[in-house]
């Protein structure tokens, strides 16, 4: 077996796989590579190594009592982290050139004499405005439960789903998914806007983002295990998020008007620059919770996930294989695979019905009350 990798991967454990080598291995006289089959290796601290190749259902019974094996592997690690690497300082380098430009090249002068608020008058200004907290409150919440699942997304793909083309099938689903999130937000709120209210718009997306958690929830349970069936509740849960996307921007709007008429102050610029600051505060809570599911329930975003067993990962790696044979293809326990089924559907339910509640109980901004806002700001400036 020949292995060629940078020095710093044999430090510690090697792990090797179809997604970050280019190889080429024989099987008695059969040669497989990247084109028609898969493989795991792994070397533990004890320099034990052990290989599973994955091939075709055709050839296994030819192959199974074969013991001749060769292997020849190189590691494509290094240069995708070397790509990253260099990718990521361009991004920096032309993010600092452009941020110049736009410093340097616009200068606007304000002809408005208008006292700037402080960070202190800011919150204040928040917290006095109680539409506005409960659209804050609602933002967080939403977010979040979207965040969950997209955290956790890619966990599901690869252990649950599994299967070798797991990430052909998670490129798929998320693109599918983002573009079904963008045609929601440009052509079905639009039509739905001309049947329902904003308020009635909610209230159907936050059903039909729990409908589509719990058939998510109903087609992992049911072990179904391709892709396509998964396009259903995707279409739910991102067309719901998508047309949420723009309703909170407008009830956000709408707190502007009410801040105004209670506090005597119209703070646009505090209100709208505080749905980008919840945005980014729900991503880092969906970030905890993700990180907790992932911790509880043992479930590694390594390349091999193959646990020791009595200090081997020899013996790990076998046991893992005798499963693969029995049970079909996973890494990780099914108790750990219902744990994360359950974290990335039922925790997103039931920040949404939270989100749900604050807000039909708190705002009270529908069409009417602000026609009638408006009308009393109009005949105070008349």
């Amino acid at each position: 077996m020949n292995i060629t990798a940078d020095a710093s991967e044999f430090e510690d454990n090697l792990s090797l796989n179809a997604n970050n080598t280019d190889f080429k291995i024989v099987v008695g006289s059969t040669e497989y590579d990247n084109s028609n089959a898969t493989f795991d290796l792994t070397k533990d601290v004890n320099g034990e190594t052990a290989i599973a190749v994955y091939v075709p259902s055709s050839d296994f019974e030819q192959l199974k009592d074969v013991d001749a094996i060769s292997a020849d592997i190189t590691s494509t690690r290094q240069v995708e982290r070397y790509g990253f690497k260099y990718f990521s300082l361009i991004i920096a380098v032309l993010f600092v050139v452009f941020i110049t430009i736009t410093c340097v090249g616009i200068k606007e002068k304000s002809t408005v004499d208008v006292k700037t608020a402080g960070v202190g008058e800011m919150f204040k200004a928040l917290v006095m405005n109680d539409q506005a907290m409960t659209m804050v409150i609602t933002i967080v919440l939403v977010n979040s439960a979207t965040y969950i699942t997209s955290n956790l997304l890619i966990y599901f793909f690869k252990y649950d789903l599994a299967g070798a083309n797991w990430e052909a099938n998670y490129t798929l689903f998320n693109t599918f998914a983002g573009g079904i999130q963008i045609l929601a937000m440009m052509l079905l709120f639009p039509l739905l806007r001309k049947v329902f209210n904003t308020m009635k718009i909610f209230d159907i997306c936050i059903y039909a983002g729990i409908v589509g958690y719990i058939v998510l929830l109903g087609l992992a349970l049911a072990g179904v295990t391709t892709v396509y069936p998964f396009l259903v509740p995707g279409f739910f849960i991102m067309a719901a998020v998508g047309i949420l996307n723009v309703i909170v921007t407008v009830f956000l709007a709408n707190t502007v008007d009410y801040g105004e008429l209670k506090n005597g102050r119209r703070d646009e610029s505090v209100i709208f620059s505080m749905q980008t600051f919840v945005v980014k505060l729900a991503s880092g809570i969906a970030a905890l919770i993700a990180s907790i599911a992932l911790s509880v329930f043992h479930i590694s975003d390594t390349d091999s996930a193959i646990a020791a067993v009595d200090g081997s990962v020899v013996k790990g790696l076998k046991e893992i294989i005798s499963g693969i044979i029995a049970n079909g293809a996973t890494v990780v326990s099914n108790n750990d695979i219902v744990g994360l089924r359950l974290t990335m559907t039922l925790a997103p339910i039931f920040v949404l019905v939270v989100a749900f509640t604050i807000f039909k109980k708190k705002y009270i901004l529908t069409d009417e009350k602000l026609a009638e806002i408006s009308n009393e700001l109009a005949a105070k400036k008349a």
